[in-house]
């Protein structure tokens, strides 16, 4: 035996359908299922049977109602205009909603209808309609339609009937003299006036006067002439001296004017003149005439009236002055220009200053200033206690009452300035610090050119140290080696004024001297 076993199929059937499904088993099924089958008996491909099961979706078709308001008329989706309201129609999208079902659609319609109207108007002269356009003559066929105009949204269709009525204008030429009254009103300038009144329309008429008003003159009149120009004749009245006359005249117009005339008579003149210049404002122009230098000049001149006037003018020329304002002065002078000045002044740089002389001119003054200079010197002086009393200028220092430390020792220069000596002094006590006595001879002072410094020590001549020369301001100038008893400093290329020489040996102070060089 050879056994061949076929086996039976299985299968699922997925469908989806749209409200209900007739299936391959005769039976309608109108809701989502899973689990009716059916038997192909045979139906495989070895001859068994075919099981199916079916897996069923069923979507259901959807329904709505489109609300819809119009105005007159509506073409609907389903191509038809409607002219009423309804609410029957009905329209179907095949396979029209979100699961590809048909969607029906019912239509509920209010159909409103566009309203017309009248605008009766009367108006004056013209009328601008809701149109936007201005209508000067009575009319009845514009119309105008307001979009969506009516209570419920549809146009509202308005027609125009206008009656327009037109006022009167009349105009009215005048001339008067003086005055004019019109419409109960005044009038004394010429000019355009306006009178407006309501006419039995109810619209303005217009009345316009041209009103031209030619005055009447009450004038007073004033003429002034100089004396020369007597008798003068004025509207043939005839004055020989100054004073009033009054005439009737008439105007271009026709209109009386009565005019006052006062007249002045302006004298001629005969004038000295004098004046006082300063020779700074040579050449001096007076009246167009130009003076060099002082005189008399005559010119014949107009007043302020316009009259002649002979003018003789002598013009006198006083001169400025000069003069030279001599100072000395210490360290710094103050000038009346409030510059201080700390130098001398020379040819080159002297200041001047403007002042004014008693006669009115420019006095200027020039500075010619010499300062002179204050000093101070250093001195050092060391003496031994056993030396005391020890005279130091006009100072005597005396045993227990002087110790070493600074003294100050006032002076006056040749030249009157406060100045002053600084003594550094050092006094020596006990045997071992006894200092040598030391002397200082300076000559000739006053010297022209060269000066003597003769040192002794222990009354010995000092061939060893230096001499210091300084100014009178202690300002260092040259160091001269001790060489010899004698030595000489030659002071000539030196300005003339105070030096002084200061004598040391090693740190030993032997003297300090004051030499005037002239």
């Amino acid at each position: 035996m050879h056994l061949t076993v076929n086996h039976s199929t299985t299968g699922v059937d997925e469908l989806v359908a749209c409200d209900s499904l007739t299936w391959i088993d005769g039976i309608t099924y109108y809701e989502s299922t899973s689990t009716p089958t059916y038997t192909y008996a045979g139906g495989n491909a070895a001859g068994c049977d075919s099981v199916v099961t079916l897996h069923l979706t069923v979507n259901h078709s959807t329904t709505g109602v489109d609300e819809q308001v119009a105005c007159d008329s509506l073409t609907w989706i389903d191509g038809i205009t409607y002219y009423e309201s309804t609410s029957t129609p009905t329209y179907t999208y095949v396979g029209g909603n979100a699961a590809g079902c048909d969607s029906v659609v019912t239509l509920h319609l209010t159909v409103n209808h566009s309203t017309t109207g009248v605008d009766e108007l009367v108006a004056c002269d013209s009328l601008t309609w809701i149109d936007g356009i201005t209508y000067y003559e009575s009319t009845s066929t514009p119309t105008y339609t307001y979009t969506g105009g009516a209570s419920f949204g549809c146009d509202s269709i308005v027609t125009l009937h206008l009656t327009i009525n037109h006022g009167s204008h009349t105009v009215i030429d005048t001339a008067v003299c003086g005055s004019f009254v019109w419409n109960g009103e005044t009038y004394t300038q010429s000019g355009t006036y306006t009178y407006e009144y309501s006419g039995t329309t109810g619209c303005v008429n217009t009345e316009t006067l041209h009103l031209t008003v030619n005055p009447t003159y009450n004038v007073t009149d004033a003429e002034t002439i100089c004396a020369s120009e007597l008798p003068y004749t004025w509207n043939g009245v005839e004055f020989t001296q100054a004073g009033t006359q009054t005439v009737t005249l008439p105007t271009v117009a026709g209109c009386d004017s009565v005019v006052t005339m006062t007249l002045t008579v302006n004298p001629i003149y005969s004038v000295t003149d004098a004046k006082t210049i300063c020779a700074s404002e040579l050449p001096y122009t007076w009246n167009g005439v130009e003076f060099t230098q002082a005189g008399t000049q005559t010119v014949t001149l107009s007043t302020v009236n316009g009259c002649d006037s002979v003018v003789t003018m002598t013009l006198t020329v006083n001169q400025p002055t000069t003069g030279i304002d001599e100072q000395e002065a210490c360290d710094a002078f103050t000038w009346i220009d409030g510059v201080t000045y700390t130098e001398s002044t020379s040819a080159t740089n002297a200041p001047t200053y403007v002042l004014t002389n008693a006669a009115g001119c420019d006095s200027v003054v020039t500075l010619h200033l010499t300062i002179h200079e204050s000093v101070t010197i250093d001195a050092y002086l060391t003496i031994h206690e056993s030396d005391l009393p020890y005279t130091y200028g006009d100072t005597t220092f005396e045993p227990g009452t002087v110790q070493s430390g600074d003294y100050s020792f006032y002076f006056t220069t040749a030249y009157g300035c406060d100045s002053i000596i600084v003594l550094h002094l050092t006094v020596e006590t006990g045997i071992d610090n006894y200092a040598m006595t030391a002397s200082m001879n300076v000559y000739p002072n006053p010297t022209a050119d060269k000066v003597n410094v003769q040192l002794t020590v222990d009354n010995e001549s000092l061939n060893d140290g230096e001499i210091q020369l300084y100014d009178m301001y202690g300002k260092w100038l040259r160091t001269i080696k001790v060489t010899g008893k004698v030595t000489e400093i030659d002071l000539s290329s030196f300005a003339a004024g105070v030096y002084f020489v200061k004598a040391v040996e090693g740190q030993q102070l032997i003297g300090v001297r004051k030499i005037v060089k002239e």
